[in-house]
């Protein structure tokens, strides 16, 4: 054993002792989990989870499993709050760390919200809802039990992000901004989220207002990363980009994170503003990338585009000042009038077509729009 691990052998087991995981083993028949889901003892979609994303289609292959008493993948549960503890309002016991997907589904059914489809082995019941299941399939789901294994995060918090990370992290079923929302916990990822509702914003974006989860944006948190994108951006802070723009991203959301409430209302009310600006000069299809050829419009290929977000929006916020983004003076939108020719620029055109992350091209697509404005 090296010297220096006989040294620190006490802290080492002191440390291990207290970061070891209690946990027990448990089963919850699927009634009394939608019972506790419902009186909200168990928190279905804590802050650091993900929007739910699964389709229908594979809703309803869970539910199929469940009837046909397949093996499902054990749910990880966080006890937050001690049995003997007294709560009040809106506080639940258990949150959810891994099965959130699942348990929606579940509960989706179960309240009679989710109607079975793309079933293969049982697609005689394709087309219905729990309430009209025959009653030999309704036994069967009465008497399924869902194994779950219980954390206790009662003395440290921290207990359920660390292993929320750990089970995520490294696998393909997080997004960037869906793990950050998990890992990068604070005020400004919770103010994001308030920010990326905004009505103009969403239909830039080409997100349904009427139905805003009907987008994959949404249910991928991607509208929340571009908010991220804009703030990490503007004022000139896209010139000090050098590392990999999704570990700067990271990094500024650990730094948004500290600021004081009063900052991150101020930078709340610069998002609004600077959103209503461009769609009232460019309206729904502000940041849609275009073909251009002889000065005119060849093609719009497509309706929205990340990359030509960033240059918009950052370029418009770093020209203007405050002042006249809330004004929206007719002389200060008229400034982006025939725009489109930006996109003729062979430079430009491939600073927002491939390999949009690298940061000469990021810098080159923001100075671009900012050299247009100021001309």
């Amino acid at each position: 054993m090296p010297a220096n691990l006989k040294e620190n052998l006490d802290s080492l087991q002191g440390l291990a002792r207290e970061r070891t995981v209690k946990t027990q083993n448990i089963e919850f028949d699927l009634e009394t989990i939608i019972k506790r889901i419902d009186r909200g003892v168990i928190k279905l979609d804590p802050d650091y989870q993900r929007r739910h994303r699964w389709s229908d289609e594979l809703s309803s292959r869970l539910i199929e499993s469940l009837l046909l008493n397949i093996p499902i993948p054990v749910i990880y549960i966080s006890q937050d709050v001690d049995v003997d503890e007294e709560t009040e309002g809106d506080t639940s016991r258990f949150t959810i760390i891994d099965g959130q997907q699942r348990l929606t589904a579940i509960y989706r059914f179960m309240k009679n919200e989710l109607e079975l489809t793309g079933l293969e082995t049982l697609d005689a019941i394709n087309g219905l809802r729990f309430k009209e299941l025959p009653p030999f399939l309704l036994r069967r789901l009465d008497e399924r039990t869902v194994k779950c294994l219980r954390i206790d995060s009662t003395l440290d918090p921290q207990v359920k992000y660390d292993i929320f990370e750990r089970l995520n992290t490294g696998s393909v079923k997080l997004e960037a901004q869906e793990l950050r929302n998990a890992t990068s916990r604070g005020p400004f990822n919770k103010a994001i989220k308030s920010m990326a509702s905004h009505p103009q914003f969403r239909e830039m974006l080409q997100i349904p207002v009427e139905n805003p989860e009907g987008s994959s944006k949404v249910r991928k948190m991607e509208d929340l990363e571009l908010v991220l994108r804009f703030f990490s951006l503007k004022g000139g802070q896209y010139k000090t980009l050098s590392k990999g723009l999704k570990s700067f991203l990271t990094s500024k959301m650990n730094e948004f994170n500290s600021l004081s409430p009063n900052e991150i209302d101020r930078m709340d009310s610069e998002f609004r503003s600077c959103m209503n600006f461009i769609y009232h000069a460019l309206g729904k299809n502000a940041f849609a990338k275009y073909s251009i050829q002889d000065g005119e419009i060849k093609k719009k290929m497509s309706s929205f585009n990340a990359a030509v977000f960033d240059a918009i929006s950052v370029g418009t916020f770093d020209y203007f000042t405050i002042h006249q983004l809330e004004q929206r003076n007719l002389d200060d939108t008229g400034k982006f009038t025939g725009y489109h020719v930006i996109f003729s620029d062979p430079d430009f055109f491939s600073a927002v077509s491939g390999a949009t992350a690298d940061s000469a091209k990021v810098k080159y697509r923001i100075n671009k729009v900012i050299e247009f404005l100021a001309q």
